[in-house]
């Protein structure tokens, strides 16, 4: 759909290979998709603050970019990928179609046009149904004010910061409604690296699936020790360890692990 972006879509496809073929040990990196607004005063802090996240929790963060029509019409994709080092962009069709897969929604730039948009529930704009779509699910949706609060100190360095108390107080308040649906409003960088940093650290629960309870009967196991945080059995994997005979023990987890911090899953996966 872009011009010269078969690099990014090569780059995107690899990507997502590898994410649906890590191993159940490795934890699948939470995905965070910026979706790109044009902005009066600009876009380039906004890329900016995309390259640090990029660097700092690039490992443990999928970073996939999703620009605006007036976005492309201003700057061409690969100047664009290289201000926010991320080279994972995409459409908006495609951001649809992968939006369940989705675990943050982030606006690094936050124009009026969207805070009004959101507040007005325009549906017809399909990145705010995409929004809303995001809220009503229970997503993450976060979004970098600065570009929408008339108080920051971008508008005085711009100039712009002579309107009268009034609209000033207006857009503020806009502002404030926006954060009450549930978007959380990030002000600066350090506010953002901060914000997804625990996205970036923080571990996944474990599930133990019926599938995994029979790898252990075929293996001749009738225990099953389930030590450790964060562990989600399934109700089908527990009819299937009854069919099978097969005891799962969180009390006798300690007589395998000691102090119970090693899981089941890297147990199961030194037998095979």
């Amino acid at each position: 759909m872009f011009a010269n972006r078969q690099s990014a879509l090569a780059e995107s496809t690899l990507q997502e290979l590898l994410c649906r073929n890590m191993s159940s040990i490795a934890r699948r990196p939470k995905t965070v998709l910026a979706l790109l607004f044009y902005h009066m005063k600009g876009i380039d802090e906004g890329l900016k603050d995309l390259k640090e996240l990029k660097k700092s929790y690039g490992r443990h963060l999928r970073i996939q970019v999703c620009p605006d029509q007036a976005v492309l019409d201003q700057l061409n994709l690969s100047v664009l990928a290289c201000k926010a080092g991320v080279d994972d962009w995409i459409s908006l069709e495609e951001a649809e179609r992968r939006k369940e897969k989705v675990d943050y929604f982030y606006i690094p730039v936050l124009p009026f046009s969207i805070v009004s948009d959101l507040l007005n529930f325009n549906d017809k704009q399909a990145p705010i149904r995409l929004l809303l779509w995001a809220l009503m699910s229970g997503k993450k949706v976060s979004a970098n004010s600065a570009g929408a609060d008339p108080y920051h100190f971008i508008w005085k360095e711009a100039g712009l910061n002579q309107g009268s108390p009034f609209l000033k107080h207006e857009m503020k308040k806009q502002l404030q409604r926006l954060g009450g649906f549930g978007i959380q409003l990030i002000k600066n960088a350090e506010q953002l690296q901060t914000y997804f940093k625990s996205a970036a650290l923080k571990k996944d629960k474990q599930v133990i699936t019926a599938e995994m309870i029979k790898r252990h009967a075929e293996a001749g196991e009738r225990l099953i020790p389930v030590g450790g945080q964060g562990i989600i059995i399934t109700p089908l994997a527990r009819d299937v360890a009854q069919e099978y005979q097969i005891e799962i023990s969180e009390e006798r987890a300690g007589e395998l692990y000691g102090n119970g911090n090693r899981s089941w899953e890297s147990h199961s996966n030194q037998k095979r």
